[in-house]
Formats: C-alpha cells, sequence, structure tokens
C-alpha cells in the first residue's frame, strides 16, 4: 500500500523565504534603551533560558509540546487509507501526521515499521543526530553526512503503553484527537523572548496518517522519549494547512492535549479502523486524559 513520504516538508521549508520574527521592541518612553541594545539584551537574557526553562513557559496549561510541518491533504493515508481532506471537511477539525514515536506499535502482519540508517561511509548507524547554529534550525544537516530510509509499510501505528507524560511523547496513534494551541515561537528564532506567547485560536486535530522516523529522520523521532533535531518529543506534520496566512506559518511549535474524538468523527472514521488490526483503535485510556486534579489538567 502506498504511503506518504514526507519529504515535501523539507522542500517547504528551503523553499519558503524565512522572514525574521519580531523580538520586544523598547518602551516608547524618553529614558528607554536604544533598540539595538534592548533587542541584544533580549536575546542574551532568552539564551540564559534552558530549552526545558523556555517549554515550562509555553504549556499554557497543555500537557505536550510539538514541532510542526506542512506536507498537505493525501487522499490515501497510512492510517487506514483515509483520505484527509474527506475526513475533516466541514469540521472543525485539522488533519495530521503524527510522528513515529507517537504510534509506535505496528502489527507485523502489515508489515510492520522500522528504519535503516548510514553515515557517509555506508556504515550502520542506530540513527542521525544533527546539528545547527544555535537558535536556529534553517541550516541543519546531519552529522557525518547520516541518512536514513524507512523499513516496512508503517501502516496503522498505535501509541505505545510506555507513551505519555512521564515519557513527554503523547499517545496520539491513529484515529486519536486533541486540541491545542500554536505558540509565537518558531524553529527559525528560537530565543525569541515571546515566543510563549500564543497565536491564533485553540484548534482540534486528528491523527490520520503517519510521520515515519526513516524519510523524515530531522523530523519525526522514532522511539517513545526521543527527541527530534530541535529535542523535541512530539512532532505533527499537518495535511490540513494551519489556520495562518502562508507568508506567516514559519513550523511554529504547538501545545496541545489528546482527548477523545467526536462522534461525527469517530463515525467517518470507522470504515478505515475496520482496514487496520482490531487493536488500532484507540481505548478510551489511550487518550492519557488526566484527571482535574493532575497537575497538567486545564
Amino acid at each position: 500500500m502506498p504511503l506518504r513520504v514526507v519529504a515535501s516538508a523539507l522542500v517547504f521549508l528551503t523553499s519558503v523565504e524565512m522572514s525574521k520574527a519580531r523580538l520586544g521592541s523598547p518602551s516608547n518612553s524618553e529614558d528607554a534603551m536604544p533598540q539595538q541594545w534592548s533587542q541584544s539584551v533580549n536575546e542574551t537574557l532568552s539564551r540564559q533560558l534552558s530549552e526545558g526553562d523556555v517549554r515550562a513557559m509555553s504549556m499554557h496549561g497543555f500537557n505536550y509540546y510539538a514541532s510542526t510541518t506542512v506536507y498537505g491533504d493525501t487522499p490515501m493515508s497510512a492510517c487506514g487509507s483515509l483520505n484527509t481532506a474527506e475526513l475533516v471537511r466541514g469540521t472543525e477539525y485539522y488533519a495530521v501526521a503524527s510522528a513515529q514515536a507517537m504510534q509506535s506499535v505496528y502489527e507485523p502482519s502489515t508489515g510492520g515499521c522500522s528504519w535503516e540508517c548510514h553515515d557517509m561511509w555506508g556504515q550502520l548507524v542506530d540513527q542521525c543526530h544533527y546539528e545547527h547554529p544555535e537558535g536556529s534550525l534553517l541550516h541543519s544537516k546531519p552529522i557525518q553526512g547520516c541518512w536514513c530510509k524507512q523499513v516496512g509499510a508503517c501502516w496503522c501505528g498505535k501509541a505505545s503503553p510506555q507513551a505519555g507524560m512521564n515519557s513527554g511523547t503523547a499517545p496520539m496513534g491513529c484515529f486519536q484527537c486533541g486540541r491545542g494551541h500554536f505558540l509565537k515561537r518558531h524553529p527559525y528564532e528560537l530565543h525569541m523572548m515571546d515566543g510563549h506567547e500564543l497565536v491564533g485560536q485553540e484548534i482540534k486535530v486528528v491523527v490520520a496518517d503517519a510521520c515515519p522516523y526513516g524519510p523524515n529522520s530531522q523530523w519525526c523521532p522514532g522511539q517513545v522519549g526521543d527527541g527530534n533535531a530541535l529535542g523535541v518529543q512530539n512532532h505533527l506534520d499537518f495535511a490540513t494547512a494551519p489556520p495562518f496566512p502562508e507568508e506567516e506559518f514559519k513550523n511554529n511549535f504547538f501545545v496541545f492535549t489528546p482527548e477523545p474524538c467526536s462522534l461525527e468523527l469517530q463515525q467517518r472514521m470507522l470504515g478505515a479502523a475496520q482496514k487496520c488490526p482490531a487493536n488500532t483503535w484507540p481505548q478510551d485510556d489511550d487518550n492519557d486524559q488526566p484527571s482535574s486534579n493532575d497537575e497538567g489538567a486545564r
């Protein structure tokens, strides 16, 4: 069965001209610092915050933090051959592919899902690692020319029991939903002082496809608890275009919490779910919803 390979996400990154995001501007009072001084101070303070500090400031009551890309709708996804555009048409949902780590359980009967990586000399390595200039992913490159390929069909992925808030990897396999919010922060200006601020409105997402590690090792972690080139454990590749003007979307980070899908969406997905192993359909406890007494609850 054909499977989407998210090479288009990488093409998107390199083909779009990245404009410099706004940093905090100085006060209009007479004793305000010169703009270049204020900007320098902001950048210095931001660099002193650890990545964990930045994310903690950005959660806004949601449970998980994710990087994002866009690949566009597909008529035949890895979640039971769903048509991503038809699935969400007329609803409030956005169809996404979740990283392999978020749906890492695959039945051998459907072809499994793994990867094979090599360095520039052709030697097998477990995974690829990336390096990039401080503060931006724009010129990220694999160390020692590493490259990976997909092995298996990566069809009908289910969240691992090890996924959850303790690992940082969200349990978001096929046919699972969540609600979340985009942040101002994006991978091309990681030190922006106001990056923790929310932008736009809260949205709902449904996992309708997979983002396998093999062809997407920069963005989509392959194992529970692993991070991508940004050190982020979760990645959502949007089939439905995010609610941004195209020129303003810069693969903004996204915070979210899993929740049950609407009854309407469940009905739309049943046909596709029947093409997958019976245990692919999420159980009630797969949604990893904390009780009202949990720290992450909103």
